[in-house]
């Protein structure tokens, strides 16, 4: 079960807002599974590896622990939602993260 709204709160850049809406620690995988909105008005959406900073100092993580599996930008709007993954160790995330996405973090296979 997730913890709605659990009220983290980080600065991506100046004028970015990440706020943490749900959160929820998924055993059997052993990851922790983040759902984030930026509010960015006036500035682009925040990059993959600006949001997988943040996120790996707003948990205390290592930042090759952290994948931004999505983000969702409402054209126009100025906000984001942003999907990630949190690992407790690279050989977990190596082995339920899909290949597309491990190059997208720069992890190659």
């Amino acid at each position: 079960m997730g913890s709605p709204s659990s009220g983290k709160v980080a600065v991506v850049k100046e004028g970015s807002e990440l706020r943490v809406v749900n959160e929820r620690f998924n055993k059997l995988i052993g990851r922790l599974e983040v759902e984030a909105v930026v509010t960015h008005q006036g500035a682009s959406t925040p990059s993959r590896r600006e949001l997988v900073e943040v996120l790996s100092k707003l948990y205390s993580k290592s930042p090759e622990l952290v994948i931004v599996r999505k983000i969702e930008s409402e054209y126009g709007a100025g906000v984001s939602r942003v999907y990630a993954h949190i690992y407790e160790d690279p050989e977990r995330l190596k082995s339920f993260e899909p290949k597309h996405i491990l190059k997208r973090h720069g992890l190659g296979v």
